[in-house]
């Protein structure tokens, strides 16, 4: 770890809280696009899932990417999900301690960089006690058009913290969301699908 260390940025879904996928995600897929997409029938969803690889195994960054790549927006997708996926849950639920997020800000600014809307973040976060007066801030990337990354977040955060990239790290389970645009920045990263993974890494045990 650098010594230099000043600010973490965290992921939210599958960093700060882990679980299995839920069993009805491609389910949930198609119904998201029945919303986002009124005028596509049953098989044009279907043939719109497979076209972008998003039948299985896929997420919500996923779908967002395939539907600004193919209509230049995924507003409606995002909407529709932050007034509806409250009623799923991840099962084997694990979340990041308290006790952890508090020993992390007496030496570190804490904050938290999603593609997941503000609102599910929040919610979740009162869900487990987990206070937001850990993190000095909560942005959504929200899939901005022109820049369907999260470095623009990175280098608002370097900008308003005043430090230099290998003064911050990100960490986050998925490469291509969290790592890769702060690896093009020249900051640290490090990617986990396991909260144990990052206790360790500062070495931290219950």
């Amino acid at each position: 770890m650098d010594k230099d260390l000043k600010v973490i940025i965290f992921d939210f879904d599958g960093t700060l809280h882990t679980g299995e996928k839920w069993e009805n995600w491609r389910n949930y897929m198609s119904e998201v696009l029945r919303h986002a997409l009124p005028h596509f029938n049953d098989k044009q969803i279907d043939a719109f899932l497979k076209k972008y690889h998003l039948a299985y195994n896929c997420n919500t960054s996923d779908l967002a990417y395939a539907l600004i790549q193919e209509f230049g927006s995924a507003q409606v997708m995002l909407e529709y999900i932050s007034n509806n996926i409250y009623r799923l849950d991840y099962p084997n639920l694990k979340v990041i301690s308290t006790k952890f997020l508090d020993k992390l800000t007496k030496k570190y600014s804490l904050y938290i960089v999603s593609n997941s809307p503000f609102q599910w973040i929040t919610r979740h976060l009162e869900n487990w006690n987990i206070n937001k007066k850990y993190f000095k801030n909560i942005y959504f990337n929200n899939f901005n058009n022109k820049n369907p990354t999260k470095a623009l977040l990175y280098q608002k955060i370097m900008q308003d913290e005043k430090v230099t990239p290998n003064q911050i790290l990100v960490i986050g389970d998925n490469y291509k969301d969290d790592l890769e645009p702060a690896i093009n920045l020249n900051m640290n990263t490090f990617q986990t699908t396991k909260i144990q993974d990052i206790y360790d890494y500062f070495n931290y045990s219950e």
